[in-house]
């Protein structure tokens, strides 16, 4: 089983709980969208979670069924063993601090600044994307956030920092 999909899947359908029930305070017009979004994060993170399991069950299944074949010869285990996935724990660990953090200083450096920022310090722990690609990206993506929320429903969101 893979736990930390599990505890991601869990974690998602929490925080879109926290957002949707947040989210029934805002205006009407303002609340369908992070409504329709909380909603789907937690449909996306609920099917994570029944598919984790769903792919425990038929693991267990197999090692029941695989425990009642013949043995085979140890060189044989030996040569087919695939090493173990490296543990990154700390990776997710690091990631939650800067999520945490990332909230506490949004009101301080403004939304631009401290989503860009908290995106190139997650990006340089995970090194899974490449540079360009996640330049690109995350100016698409702060744009299109500002556009939604800024510019469409008009929520007040601190876009630059309040020092300038």
């Amino acid at each position: 089983m893979n736990v930390s999909r599990l505890l991601l899947g869990l974690f998602g359908i929490i925080v879109a709980g926290v957002f949707f029930f947040d989210a029934s305070q805002y205006p009407r017009a303002a609340a369908q969208m992070p409504m329709i979004y909380s909603v789907a994060v937690a449909l996306l993170s609920l099917a994570m979670v029944a598919s984790e399991l769903r792919l425990q069950r038929r693991a267990s299944a197999f090692r029941e069924t695989e425990g009642t074949k013949a043995y085979q010869s140890v060189a044989t285990d030996e040569a087919n063993e695939v090493p173990p996935a490296p543990k990154r724990w700390t990776a997710v660990a690091a990631i939650f601090l800067l999520a945490v953090g990332y909230v506490a200083v949004m009101t301080t450096l403004g939304y631009v600044l401290a989503t860009a920022l908290f995106m190139a310090l997650a990006l340089a722990i995970l090194r899974t994307v490449k540079w360009t690609f996640a330049l690109i990206a995350g100016a698409v993506l702060i744009a299109m956030i500002c556009l939604v929320f800024v510019q469409f429903l008009g929520l007040p969101i601190p876009l630059l920092p309040s020092f300038l």
